[in-house]
């Protein structure tokens, strides 16, 4: 995985307020920002309308077929939120995983606290400390603005980062069993040579 591109697209889904995007691309053991923004609702979401939700899916599968991403990262619905949020905010996720079902990419979810541990190295870290992080991990010259695509910058580097430790952990396990295959193999020689 270390010397081919690998792009991702993260999205920080907002149940009120803008829903952040950040994409990110991994070359080799270099990581840069290709893009990032927010889409702003048009009316207060008290009242979601069908509208906002076909700008958010028309928004995340423009950015699928512009940047072919390899995998959309996308956070996870936060538990501690009342019922009426919580089912806003699965409205907006479902747009987007469509979006992202509908071009045939992997959508991987991923909690805040996930995130904050991965990027920063701390689950409760603040959004400062998030935005500093994202900041330096992509060679950047400024902090990443607004907050919401800052957060999607940094889905987008967790999930690389998950990704590659698990093909890291995928090729060693691979190596361990080739090598108690061989084992058994030479120990069952031997004792056929007896």
């Amino acid at each position: 995985m270390n010397a081919e591109r690998y792009c991702v697209l993260g999205i920080d889904p907002a149940a009120a307020g803008a829903t952040g995007f950040g994409i990110v691309e991994r070359e080799g053991n270099r990581c840069r920002m290709l893009r990032l923004g927010a889409l702003r609702p048009a009316v207060p979401l008290a009242t979601l309308v069908n509208s906002h939700l076909c700008h958010i899916h028309s928004l995340m599968a423009g950015l699928i077929q512009e940047f072919q991403p390899r995998a959309v990262a996308i956070e996870s619905v936060f538990t501690a939120l009342n019922v009426k949020a919580a089912l806003r905010l699965a409205e907006v996720r479902g747009v987007i995983l469509l979006a992202a079902a509908q071009a045939g990419v992997p959508s991987f979810s991923y909690s805040p606290r996930e995130v904050k541990a991965t990027v920063a190295g701390y689950g409760h870290a603040g959004k400062e400390q998030v935005q500093q992080m994202v900041r330096a991990l992509l060679s950047m010259t400024e902090t990443p603005e607004p907050a919401d695509a800052a957060d999607a910058l940094a889905l987008a580097l967790c999930h690389i980062q998950i990704a590659e430790s698990k093909a890291r952990l995928g090729a060693s396990l691979h190596t361990e069993a080739t090598a108690r295959r061989r084992n058994r193999a030479s120990t069952s020689r031997i004792l056929s040579v007896r």
